[in-house]
């Protein structure tokens, strides 16, 4: 049996496997793009309680005191030029992004799953996850891409276009 011949006569399982690994790819491209999104926002936000906290901390004193002054804006500079907490929220809001776009793509991520490692026996599942993802990329298209069905954030509830 030649290539082609194993190729014509699997044409479905194989058509079945790239859809599947097709739509983990762009799921785990949009998963790795939104987690460094997640992760700076993750870092700028922390960051910026954390220089809050502390700023505020150094405009009161209970008593007068150069020493507890200078003790509190050393530690303040010190926290401003804390990396450490940056590096750790930075990983935290990575995993969180991914977390938040693979819960979103649940759908597609099974069809797709689905499509790319069901067994021989169990081809049949995995042409009809395929055809799924066909129909859910299909939606996803006259939805997002077009705007077919979306609502129209520019109008209010009697029809009319909101003057900007």
């Amino acid at each position: 049996m030649s290539v082609i011949t194993a190729i014509k006569s699997n044409y479905g399982k194989y058509l079945a496997r790239g859809a599947g690994a097709a739509a983990l790819y762009f799921i785990a491209r949009d998963a790795h793009n939104f987690g460094k999104i997640r992760s700076d926002i993750e870092v700028k936000s922390k960051n910026a309680k954390a220089a809050q906290y502390f700023l505020d901390n150094t405009m009161s004193i209970d008593r007068p005191s150069r020493t507890a002054m200078d003790i509190q804006n050393g530690i303040f500079k010190l926290e401003l030029n804390d990396r450490f907490r940056g590096f750790v929220n930075s990983i935290i809001g990575y995993f969180k992004g991914i977390g938040t776009t693979l819960v979103h793509d649940v759908v597609p991520l099974g069809l797709g799953l689905t499509a790319l490692f069901a067994k021989k026996r169990a081809l049949p599942l995995a042409k009809g996850s395929a055809i799924g993802l066909g129909i859910y990329g299909i939606y996803t298209v006259l939805k997002d891409g077009l705007g077919i069905g979306k609502h129209n954030n520019l109008t209010n509830a009697s029809g009319q276009d909101v003057a900007l």
